[in-house]
């Protein structure tokens, strides 16, 4: 049956929707100038008939609505909207902006003179518009002909001529394209690109952007890709289920994606807000979180610490030692520097600190367990390395995790390096811990464990005097209790020579 759908080609042993992209919209950005539309079905070839059938036709009809939509929109807009953008580029090169040589109404006639003239010989002496000149006088000689189409790169540079004598209140006035959006929003965010959670959220808009294709900002273009959007990403899931592979994503991704991307068009569209009504998402099961018993986490502490074994490395051992008393993942341990630990001190602390996932994330976290390991392994594994996990830190997160999942899933299959985070809430308030140091510690944000939010962040400021940490000291001795006692049993058994 899958050689008889048409559209289906097969690459590397999976299967691919592919069409080719209609003459008048095959300049559309969307297409980013192919003219062959592949999307992968992300299934196997061979996999069951079904499966391949109800796959292509969702991509068949993404397809055939991407391109009615296409045709609907405003072709010479779009076009007009990209040569402007080539052409904002063009001044930044040059140091100027747009508008920067219209009037302004605050200076003198005089004044503007002046700032007129002086751009004016700075774009002469750069050159900016030269090429452009060349032509139109070589066209106005005869030497080109009047019906000659102008090379995009004078188009360019007569946009930016244009631009630049544009009144600054009348470019904020232009049609914003979906493209535009993220800009705006980095922009107006004040936000850096190097920060993780920066990094992430510029993912999903991408991920979103790539599916919609760029548009003119409209409520009704906005309200139907929105739609389109969320019935994708709930056929994915579907899709995943009919395969046997994990129902993902699911109804809280599908919210919080479609969340991050209102948020930048609210920004993007402040000066003409509009009004985005969400797409209704179909519901799925809440995933229930893996988290380790005490007994578990004892039980993984000593698999890390099997030195014979063959899965033993050093590394795993010092970051298993620190999870199962911390709040802390495998990310953050994979940032650490051995200049934010402090095990010499009265009271053994790390500091959690650098690009974390929110400010709450920043925190100093007594050690409790095994100091003098923990200390013994962060002495051994690179001792030119500033990071404790020495060059494992160049790997990725994931990489990392998976390598201590290894061990953690020998104890609890279900378990990843992450449910160690979740234990600790679990230990912590099992064992009557306040909510505003469970809070701390863990790095959550006062609302999340019902703490109020200003009095979290009053309270905050004490956390590093020498008080509070002999009082969070005892804290984590009670959270971590069932470690605490495991450590003095062993210290009390007397071994008989044989």
């Amino acid at each position: 049956m899958q050689n008889k759908l048409k559209y289906l080609v097969h690459n590397m042993g999976y299967v691919s929707y592919q069409r080719s992209v209609p003459k008048d919209v095959e300049g559309h950005p969307v297409f980013k100038g192919k003219k062959l539309w592949r999307v992968p079905l992300g299934l196997k070839v061979g996999t069951d008939d079904e499966v391949i059938y109800l796959a292509r036709m969702k991509k068949h009809n993404e397809f055939e609505t991407l391109i009615v939509n296409l045709r609907k929109a405003n072709q010479p807009l779009l076009k007009a909207r990209e040569l402007e953008k080539k052409a904002q580029k063009l001044l930044k090169v040059y140091g100027l902006d747009a508008g920067e040589r219209s009037p302004n109404p605050l200076l003198t006639d005089e004044q503007n003179r002046n700032i007129q003239e002086a751009i004016d010989f700075d774009i002469d002496h750069k050159g900016m518009l030269d090429e452009a000149t060349d032509f139109y006088n070589k066209r106005d000689s005869g030497e080109i002909d009047v019906n000659e189409s102008i090379p995009s790169h004078v188009q360019v540079a007569d946009e930016a001529w244009k631009l630049l004598n544009l009144p600054k209140s009348e470019s904020k006035t232009q049609a914003i394209l979906l493209s535009d959006c993220w800009g705006i929003y980095e922009k107006e965010n004040n936000l850096d690109l190097q920060n993780r959670q920066v990094k992430k959220t510029y993912h999903r808009w991408n991920h979103f952007l790539d599916f919609a294709g760029d548009c003119i900002v409209t409520q009704d273009e906005i309200h139907d890709q929105l739609k389109r959007y969320v019935a994708h990403r709930q056929e994915c899931r579907n899709i995943a289920v009919k395969s046997g592979k994990k129902p993902s994503p699911n109804s809280a991704t599908i919210k919080k994606e479609v969340d991050y991307v209102c948020a930048i068009i609210n920004v993007a569209t402040a000066s003409r807000p509009i009004r985005i009504k969400k797409p209704k998402i179909v519901e799925t099961d809440l995933t229930i979180r893996e988290t380790l018993t005490p007994q578990e986490i004892l039980e993984i502490v000593e698999l890390a610490q099997d030195t014979q074994s063959g899965y033993y490395k050093s590394w795993k051992e010092l970051a298993i030692l620190i999870m199962a008393q911390t709040s802390c993942i495998a990310s953050e341990l994979q940032r650490m520097e051995k200049n934010s630990i402090f095990l010499d001190a009265d009271i053994p602390v790390i500091k959690v600190i650098g690009k974390v996932k929110t400010k709450n994330r920043l925190r100093t976290i007594p050690l409790v367990y095994q100091v003098d390991r923990i200390r013994e392994l962060i002495n051994t594994i690179d001792p030119e390395s500033k990071c404790i996990l020495g060059a494992v830190a160049n790997k990725t997160e994931s990489n990392i995790s998976k390598q201590l999942k290894n061990i953690i899933e020998k104890i609890n299959p279900q378990a990843t390096a992450y449910s160690f985070r979740h234990a600790f809430k679990n230990n912590a308030m099992t064992n009557d811990i306040d909510y505003q140091d469970i809070a701390y510690l863990g790095g959550w944000s006062g609302s999340a464990l019902r703490v109020n939010e200003v009095m979290m962040n009053y309270g905050r400021k004490g956390f590093d005097t020498t008080e509070m940490a002999r009082k969070l000291h005892r804290v984590m001795k009670k959270i971590n209790k069932h470690l605490l006692q495991s450590e003095s049993t062993e210290n009390n058994v007397i071994r008989l020579p044989a």
